[in-house]
């Protein structure tokens, strides 16, 4: 029973890597020395333990899921989570390879939990902390699933240190931290002021308060241009949701009449009806002509943009019926101001390795557009903004983060924020953000570290049970 405590202990230790705590090194610690307690027990005492562990790592960093619609939620998402994690129990196993096999587990899982079910939820990736640490320039050679390698190979280099004193791990991590910051060729440079215009009450109500959010970055919008000393950025940008009055239909004019006012284009995000007055959830780019360039949500996420199950769902939450079925869009588009070509990540998007790797090959700078407002004063956007950083860092752009309460920050391409807004504000940010082209090699080598860690971990399998 102690033993099973401290290890549920270490998994809340190593969740203070993520954000808002973000001390990376807690995590390699805390797997170490689950390594340390666990490797060599028998088997029942290992997937118990590896339970525990993975229910310590999610139960606080998810606790924002509870906001504003209870614990139940919270606790069925800890639960899901932490049940992805019972392999490491095979992996534990005290062998001269354990450096090798232990990562390429906690990859494999990773894979796993990113693309199931319902498209995945790929929160609280080990590899997102390497934007954090010494290694970050790790990142954009091998990418998120090469930086969650990384840290579980740091966890197993601890272990080894630790029990074994092989000391000459030391100097493997030492050289490691001291790579050259990857560089990408640069064709320009764009300037954005993106609105944070805040909501008059947090949580899921924020659909009862449309036209009080819209009014909100409106006003903000031209309280920045008054302020920009007639030199008007290249673009404004407002977050998801910042104009949910379905403009294509109900508030063309207002948006034309705000554009000309500003004297630059807006992107926004809104809530729309598509031709079957189904929701969707856009990324609009507005000119004085209207809308320019229209972006469809892909990435839907589960239970909140739609829901799967619904009958079981509903008797989980009451919510549930409050929520209609948006509809996902099907392509990239992407919004074309000057020199730049601009991918628009709408929320959960900044998670998802496919989308990021295809609008990577096309754009030269991306925008996260999110709404915070439903969680609350929760931890939830200080870890999306780690997720949000993470990828500037593995792609090599700029990122323009922008939410309806916040943190809203201007990030550059090697993950550090260049500035930020107070959250529960209203506010406005403007910064040039430079253009860059090509890609960096972790849009190709993070599919080879999944790929390559799944294949070995199929080899161990394969031993284990001929070996029987």
């Amino acid at each position: 029973m102690i033993r099973a405590l401290w290890v549920f202990l270490l998994g809340i230790l190593a969740s203070g890597g993520f954000a808002p705590l973000a001390r990376w090194w807690f995590f390699p610690l805390a797997l170490a020395l689950f390594i340390l307690h666990t490797i060599n027990g028998s088997l029942r005492a290992r997937i118990v333990q590896s339970f525990l562990f993975a229910l310590g790592l999610f139960a606080p960093m998810l606790y924002w899921s509870s906001s504003f619609v209870g614990s139940l939620p919270w606790i069925l998402l800890t639960i899901l989570c932490a049940l992805f994690y019972l392999p490491l129990s095979i992996a534990l196993k005290n062998s001269r390879y354990l450096w090798l096999v232990f990562p390429s587990f906690y990859v494999g899982i990773e894979f796993f939990r990113n693309r199931l079910p319902f498209g995945g939820f790929a929160w609280g990736r080990a590899g997102y902390l390497g934007v954090d640490s010494p290694y970050s320039e790790l990142i954009p050679y091998i990418g998120i699933a090469g930086g969650t390698f990384f840290m579980a190979l740091f966890a197993v280099a601890l272990y080894r240190i630790f029990t074994s004193f092989r000391l000459y791990w030391i100097p493997v991590l030492v050289i490691f931290a001291f790579l050259p910051h990857y560089q990408l060729p640069s064709n320009g440079a764009i300037t954005i002021t993106s609105i944070q215009g805040n909501v008059p009450r947090l949580g899921y109500e924020i659909s009862t308060q449309v036209r009080k959010v819209f009014e909100n970055h409106a006003n903000e919008n031209l309280r920045a241009s008054r302020a920009s000393n007639e030199v008007p950025p290249d673009v404004y940008i407002w977050p998801e949701d910042g104009a949910d009055i379905d403009p294509l239909k109900r508030g063309r004019g207002e948006i034309t009449r705000l554009v000309s006012q500003v004297n630059a284009p807006i992107i926004f995000g809104s809530v729309g009806r598509d031709n079957l007055n189904r929701p969707v959830n856009l990324s609009i780019l507005w000119r004085d002509g209207g809308a320019a360039s229209i972006y469809q949500k892909q990435h839907l996420a589960p239970f909140g943009e739609y829901i799967p199950l619904r009958t079981l769902a509903a008797a989980v939450s009451p919510l549930v019926n409050q929520v209609q079925d948006f509809q996902p869009g099907t392509s990239w588009k992407y919004h074309f101001v000057d020199k730049a070509i601009i991918a628009p990540l709408i929320c959960f998007e900044v998670a998802d390795d496919h989308l990021i790797r295809q609008a990577v090959t096309v754009s030269n700078i991306f925008i996260a557009q999110t709404n915070n407002a439903t969680y609350g004063r929760s931890a939830q956007s200080a870890q999306q903004l780690q997720i949000t950083r993470s990828r500037a860092l593995e792609h090599h752009r700029n990122i323009a983060s922008i939410s309806t309460v916040g943190i809203s920050a201007m990030v550059d391409e090697h993950g550090k924020i260049i500035k930020e807004l107070e959250p529960y504000t209203t506010g406005a940010l403007t910064a040039e953000l430079r253009l860059y082209e090509g890609q960096t090699p972790a849009g190709s080598t993070g599919l080879g570290v999944e790929y390559g860690s799944l294949a070995l971990v199929g080899l161990v399998l394969f031993r284990r049970v001929y070996r029987r």
